[in-house]
């Protein structure tokens, strides 16, 4: 396996972890009666999955997955909201965090030539882009 594919893989796992912290000040600024908060919770399981996934994979192709990478502890995360946030302004965010994440693995699957490597971002790619359709759904938009 290439270097570029162990690298773009990383790359996604590395957003994924950014995209976990953003999720984190989202849920913080919903309601728990808004139907946008049960997506989140079910989003930030799903980028936990994501990572894990994305760290065997690594694991399995003998690369150490976080060292070329901060950790969660290692990231200071920008204030998302401020003040206080909308639901529309949420999944805004939101759906364009995951766009660019869409992009990016989309770019990735291109770099591998690993089954496992693919299937893994393959998963990741399909579950963003149904995320991005609940939130639009929950949105509104």
């Amino acid at each position: 396996m290439s270097d570029a594919a162990i690298s773009a893989l990383n790359g996604i796992l590395s957003e994924v972890i950014d995209v976990v912290q953003d999720v984190k000040q989202a849920h913080r600024k919903v309601s728990d009666t808004h139907a946008l908060h049960a997506e989140i919770d079910q989003l930030g399981e799903d980028l936990g999955a994501w990572a894990r996934v994305l760290i065997v994979q690594d694991e399995a192709l003998g690369v150490s997955p976080l060292a070329n990478m901060p950790s969660v502890a290692g990231r200071t995360p920008p204030n998302l909201w401020p003040g206080t946030a909308t639901d529309d302004a949420v999944c805004a965010l939101l759906d364009e965090h995951l766009g660019r994440l869409e992009n990016h693995v989309t770019a990735a699957l291109a770099e591998q030539s690993d089954a496992g490597s693919r299937a893994s971002l393959g998963d990741v790619l399909a579950g963003v882009v149904a995320h991005r359709v609940a939130l639009r759904e929950v949105g509104g938009g």
